[in-house]
């Protein structure tokens, strides 16, 4: 694919850092602020196949990337697509490493979730000696660094809960990675070696992000004198506010796939639905009641075998189809 001026720029100055950073004694961290909508898996899918095809760096080199809230599969996909050609980098989950270990070019991507706990399948001892101390021990016997790379890092740094901060820590310091790559769009800068920013301005003028957002675009038509007029939907059983806001999003989502296809352009258009801010139980039955009617009227849900619900960052559900 055809990268940005600005995103070309943020490769580059990674490629940079991490290479000096690889070349000392000890964990470093570098962190990467990238606005929301930059492409910011894109860039760290172009940065690592530089890296690993880079003749400077002599050293064998492998990834774990870790991820919140199953977004990790997410980025095993772009990934895989992303080197389907060239084959710089295999992408792998835990269960489908050979030989029990990480191996060159080869990244390790994890749920943080699922291993960030005391009693999680990867972390303890089993008779296999398949768990992730023992698979870090293995791939560091064959002289290999790790690159541990963060996704979404804010979901970790900012945990509120103290058992959790403290999990999190004891995890990044039993893969004692040689270097770690924060990425986020709001990353918590602390103890850290080097930064890349992503000004957004220059994201703007590449047209990646509109300057202006257009809020509930035709509820106009929608709602006059007070009143629903449910003609306007497809969706005739309206029964309050919740439901009409979310069928008004279906609808002008199945408006732009109409038009993204007729322009002959592949864009899938999420929905994003922002939550309240939690104070109490009213919230939860607020995400309770938009989840119930996601699933029972537009059958989307985060079950297995549907997976087109997700949450995202700042309190957001994340539809996906």
């Amino acid at each position: 694919m055809q990268l940005k001026i600005y995103q070309e720029n943020a490769i580059d100055e990674l490629l940079t850092k991490a290479k000096r950073l690889l070349g000392y004694s000890g964990g470093k961290k570098l962190v990467f602020k990238s606005p929301t909508g930059s492409g910011k898996t894109i860039m760290m899918a172009e940065f690592l196949k530089q890296l690993v095809d880079d003749r400077e760096v002599r050293q064998s080199l492998c990834f774990i990337w870790a991820a919140p809230h199953k977004l990790h599969n997410q980025s095993k996909e772009k990934l895989e697509s992303y080197f389907e050609n060239s084959r710089a980098l295999e992408c792998k989950f835990f269960e489908d490493l050979d030989d029990r270990k990480i191996s060159e070019n080869e990244i390790l991507f994890f749920n943080w979730e699922s291993i960030n706990k005391t009693n999680a399948i990867y972390i303890r001892d089993n008779e296999q000696e398949f768990n992730l101390s023992k698979v870090l021990e293995r791939t560091r016997e064959e002289g290999r660094k790790i690159i541990l790379i963060i996704d979404e890092s804010h979901f970790f740094a900012g945990a509120k809960d103290e058992k959790e901060k403290q999990a999190a820590n004891k995890l990044r310091n039993d893969i004692n990675a040689d270097l770690t790559i924060e990425a986020s769009a709001t990353p918590i800068l602390k103890d850290v070696n080097e930064t890349v920013t992503v000004q957004i301005e220059d994201v703007k003028k590449e047209g990646m992000i509109k300057k202006a957002v257009i809020v509930n675009d035709g509820f106009d038509k929608i709602i006059k004198n007070g009143k629903i007029h449910t003609e306007k939907l497809s969706d005739k059983k309206i029964k309050d506010s919740e439901e009409l806001v979310i069928a008004a999003a279906m609808k002008k989502r199945d408006e732009l796939v109409r038009a993204y296809k007729k322009e002959g352009v592949e864009i899938n258009p999420l929905v994003a639905i922002q939550l309240p801010r939690r104070i109490g139980q009213t919230e939860d039955r607020m995400r309770e009641k938009i989840e119930s009617i996601l699933k029972d009227k537009f059958k989307i849900s985060k079950k297995k075998g549907n997976n087109k619900l997700a949450s995202g960052k700042q309190k957001q559900l994340l539809l996906n189809f």
